[in-house]
């Protein structure tokens, strides 16, 4: 059975690169029929944060990324990293290094220097036991590390193809730190290896961690699993995508009115070969393969996703969306008419403000200002805007008549009157359900800053 895992660790909130990979496992094992397990990588203990841990799982949740099996704490297994830590040390496939922090540091200065990647150089790997023992009785503070085989590594990926690994590329690396807490790679594998994991799914900036794993699995006499490493995703400019390129926390979209379903949906078709890009989960799952996905690092395109927002926003029943708003059913009109001429929940919101309120934009205002005696223009429209006998066809008629304004002028003046901004959803749409008391006070208002300047 197909058993897959996402594995985030609590040191920030769940970014939407991490989300794709959370994604990716739960359309896959869903697919095959799989289990999809929650794991919280939480080893680093300076920079792990419970409330990062809670928020990642809200997050999921909110995403209906639904876990089988979890969540499991690495912090939790301390014990269980330590006993086969020792089994490899008993095996002879591991070794306890006393070398210094000082000494590690100036290997690393100078592999710097020579502009070459930071290798350990074995000081400790043939330390007889004796001496070991002697050092450790001495107090002398000591890591565990792996005895690398110092031999190529290949695999196949599900989504790269082969790939080689030669033989130098993995040293003798920490697995158990000074105090004794697991190193990523030694914990990432013992877990993967006691949960039975069959695939792992995650990023391809995890590539260069496989070889080493690989190595545990086979100094423990166990299959490693397959491995898919799918693209990262960056910004317009080409580069990882960060915070430099606005909203990419998932709290974040949230927070501006993106719908759970859009997101993923996005994310779920991003970098991906698709005959069509709206699809449910169903058709998502159905769709989902490694063959489908490109090993290309993928575009995050803000625009695309609120493309994907706004589809959603006109297509759900109207009491789903309510919902999403936390609004009752008397605003269903409102909302019904909001919804086509918007891309977030937070524009209906803000356009709401069109029935309910009574304000005048700051940039409305000056615009009217910019028009001659706009208090004389504000009067003849209160005029036709107050009949109730007139449509809003009847009122942009007399007042241009009335006033003499260009065409594109007198639907202006109306629309900031009626709705107290210059922009929003049509007017001769939204006019009806505006109440006469709301643009007199809006007029009023323009009267009163009017006046102010």
């Amino acid at each position: 059975m197909v058993k897959v895992r996402f594995a985030p660790s609590p040191t920030g909130y769940l970014h939407v690169g991490n989300t794709r990979t959370a994604l990716m496992n739960y359309l896959f094992a869903r697919k095959e029929g799989g289990i999809f397990i929650l794991r919280i990588e939480d080893t680093d203990l300076e920079r792990s944060d419970a409330l990062y841990d809670a928020s990642i799982m809200e997050d999921l949740k909110w995403l209906d990324i639904v876990w089988d099996e979890g969540p499991y704490r690495q912090s939790e297994r301390t014990a269980i990293y330590r006993a086969y830590a020792e089994t490899l040390l008993e095996k002879g496939l591991a070794y306890k290094c006393f070398c210094s922090r000082e000494r590690l540091e100036d290997m690393r200065r100078f592999s710097q220097e020579k502009g070459i990647p930071p290798r350990y150089d074995g000081t400790c790997r043939d330390l007889s036991k004796e001496g070991a023992e002697n050092m450790e009785e001495a107090g002398r503070p000591h890591v565990v590390r792996f005895k690398s085989f110092r031999k190529a590594i290949c695999f196949r990926d599900q989504i790269h193809g082969d790939m080689t690994f030669p033989e130098d590329h993995v040293d003798d690396f920490i697995i158990l730190k000074q105090e004794l807490t697991p190193s990523y790679n030694f914990a990432v594998t013992v877990d993967d290896m006691l949960m039975n994991i069959t695939h792992v799914v995650r990023g391809a900036d995890h590539l260069s961690n496989t070889p080493k794993q690989i190595m545990l699995f086979q100094a423990f006499d166990e299959a490693p699993p397959q491995y898919a490493h799918h693209s990262l995703l960056t910004g317009d400019d080409q580069k990882p995508l960060s915070k430099r390129h606005g909203a990419t926390q998932v709290r974040e979209f949230r927070e501006i009115g993106i719908l759970s379903k859009a997101l993923v949906n996005y994310i779920g078709i991003m970098g991906r070969k698709t005959k069509k890009e709206y699809m449910d989960e169903t058709e998502l799952i159905n769709t989902f393969s490694f063959e489908s996905l490109s090993a290309s690092d993928s575009l995050f395109d803000m625009e695309k996703l609120f493309w994907f927002n706004r589809e959603y926003i006109r297509k759900i029943p109207i009491d789903a969306l309510l919902a999403e708003l936390d609004l009752t059913s008397e605003y269903e009109e409102k909302v019904t008419l909001l919804r086509e001429n918007v891309k977030t929940l937070a524009e209906i919101r803000e356009y709401l403000d069109i029935f309910d309120g009574v304000e005048i934009t700051e940039e409305s205002i000056s615009f009217l200002s910019g028009i001659k005696e706009p208090g004389k223009m504000a009067d003849i429209a209160q005029g036709f805007l107050e009949d109730p006998d007139l449509s809003f066809e009847q009122i942009a008629k007399a007042f241009q008549e009335a006033t003499g304004l260009p065409k594109r002028d007198v639907f202006m003046v109306l629309r900031i009157l009626s709705t107290g901004r210059r922009f929003g959803p049509p007017l001769k749409e939204v006019f009806p359900l505006i109440g006469k008391e709301n643009i007199v006070k809006r007029i009023s208002c323009l009267r009163k800053n009017l006046l102010l300047s």
